[in-house]
């Protein structure tokens, strides 16, 4: 297959999302474009084969000819630590650890996988659980308190990499509101105009042991 560096197959990408009138997905390729190294190549790869799967795209647009034709319904999804920070920036950055089985119904293009690597929401996602993480959905609820009713949101923290919290968004302070349910660990106000903190996206789907 004709090889790419990664910018080229995601401007390739991005122009074909355009030409199908998906737009707001185009443009979510311009966040997606930072978490990859250029010698990614099956990161890129598998996430161009789920845009293709979803939005209707020929594969052969972004790979070239000898790109696969029919994506299969069970893929083997790359899982990311929550732990990677850049080691320049401090942000979180994308690095797999490992392959999971997963149903192409619960990987959108928008999503991706991690495992939650804390105990700071027992008993409601264990440690070792597998989150997928819609970077769709990129601010809290406003209105509601965090507590235990609160929405799992993953955010990208300065130093600290990926965090998962029940999050809420109070409109009047324009900040988040970080609730963990282990006692141990008191809530947190973070601004949302600040440098130090980024909402990456909703866990909007959980596994793990009973």
């Amino acid at each position: 297959m004709e090889q790419y560096a990664h910018t080229s197959l995601l401007a390739r990408l991005q122009l074909a999302l355009e030409a199908k009138g998906e737009n707001k997905a185009a443009r979510r390729l311009l966040v997606a474009t930072g978490y990859y190294a250029d010698d990614d190549a099956a990161g890129i790869t598998s996430l161009v084969m789920r845009h293709c799967r979803e939005y209707g795209i020929d594969p052969r647009e972004v790979l070239g000819d000898g790109a696969p034709q029919c994506p299969p319904r069970i893929v083997m999804t790359p899982v990311f630590t929550m732990a990677a920070t850049h080691p320049r920036t401090g942000r979180w950055r994308l690095a797999e650890v490992e392959r999971i089985a997963l149903s192409a119904r619960l990987l959108g293009p928008t999503c991706f996988v991690t495992r939650m690597d804390d105990r700071a929401l027992e008993p409601r996602i264990r440690q070792g659980a597998y989150l997928v993480v819609d970077t769709a959905q990129e601010l809290p609820p406003s209105g509601v308190r965090a507590g235990e009713q609160g929405v799992p949101f993953a955010l990208d923290l300065s130093g600290e990499g990926l965090v998962v919290r029940l999050t809420s968004y109070d409109h009047c302070r324009d900040c988040f509101e970080l609730t963990a349910l282990d006692s141990a660990q008191p809530p947190r106000t973070v601004p949302r105009e600040t440098a130090g903190c980024r909402v990456v996206g909703r866990v909007v789907w959980v596994a793990q042991e009973l």
